[in-house]
Order: structure tokens, then C-alpha cells, then sequence
């Protein structure tokens, strides 16, 4: 054979050795493209999770907070009323936290609020004992901490 063949088939034995070394190392690279894709999504899903548990850790700690600040005003405005039944200023004070309360909910609060309001409202008119208001307080206050989940089952007595 001539020298011209014999470089004729090399160099399209080089050729042919680089096409089909360049489609395995296309197929490769195309392999490693889909790996970093899918790592990546991998990596966006796990971030996305953390940042939603963030935000909904932040939720809830706002509406515990809320929820905190609503019922100590409840709280505090009963203990008030008890005192002065006859204050048409404080008992609408006191319903306008009874509706907040209301709002914030959940229902056994609600419940326990406003029979903790009743108690207060019959000891003023004379037809309920103060243990009944003191058991009224102690029901609320037990309610709401384990709302909270501040639960502790002594609450000492009103004074």
C-alpha cells in the first residue's frame, strides 16, 4: 500500500477515534450536568423546607404572643372588675377583652374566660361564693397556660 492510504486510514482512524471519543465524553458531561441539576434541586428543596419551618416557627411564636398579651389584659381587667363591679368603664373594657379573647380563641379559652367573667359578675351581685370565682381564675388560668404549653397544674389563689 501507498504511503497516501496508509495516512489516509490514520488519519480517519484518528478522526473516527475522536468522534467516538467525544460522544462518550458528551454523553458524560451530560450525565454530570443531570447529576448537578438534580443535586441542586436537591439542595433548592431542602432550603426552601428550611426556610418554611422558619416562617412557621416565626408564625407561631407571634400568635402565642398575641394570644399571651390577650388573655393576661383579659385576666387582669376581671381581677379589676371583681373589685369594682359597678365601673361601666372597666365592664366594657372587660367585654372588649372577652371579644378578643374570642377572637383568639380556641374554644375551651373562650369557654373558660367567660365563665371566669360570670363568676366575677354573680360574687358582685352577691349570688356566688369567692370560691367560686377563685376556681373560675384557677380554670382560666390552667386553660390558657396549656394552650401556651406553659403548663403547670398549681396556680395559686387570688388574693
Amino acid at each position: 500500500m501507498s504511503e497516501l492510504w496508509v495516512g489516509l486510514i490514520a488519519a480517519g482512524s484518528a478522526v473516527a477515534g475522536a468522534a467516538v471519543g467525544g460522544w462518550f465524553a458528551r454523553s458524560a458531561g451530560i450525565r454530570q450536568a443531570e447529576a448537578a441539576r438534580h443535586a441542586g434541586d436537591r439542595q433548592a428543596d431542602a432550603m426552601l423546607h428550611t426556610v418554611q419551618a422558619t416562617l412557621d416557627e416565626q408564625r407561631k411564636a407571634r400568635t402565642e404572643e398575641r394570644r399571651r398579651r390577650t388573655y393576661s389584659n383579659f385576666l387582669a381587667l376581671a381581677h379589676d372588675m371583681s373589685a369594682d363591679w359597678g365601673n361601666a368603664d372597666l365592664f366594657r373594657e372587660l367585654q372588649k377583652a372577652a371579644a378578643e379573647v374570642t377572637i383568639e380563641g380556641p374554644d375551651h379559652v373562650v369557654r373558660a374566660a367567660y365563665e371566669y367573667m360570670r363568676c366575677v359578675r354573680e360574687w358582685a351581685e352577691g349570688s356566688v361564693r369567692t370560691d367560686a370565682v377563685s376556681t373560675a381564675h384557677s380554670e382560666f388560668i390552667v386553660v390558657v397556660r396549656q394552650e401556651l404549653g406553659t403548663e403547670e397544674r398549681h396556680v395559686p389563689d387570688l388574693p
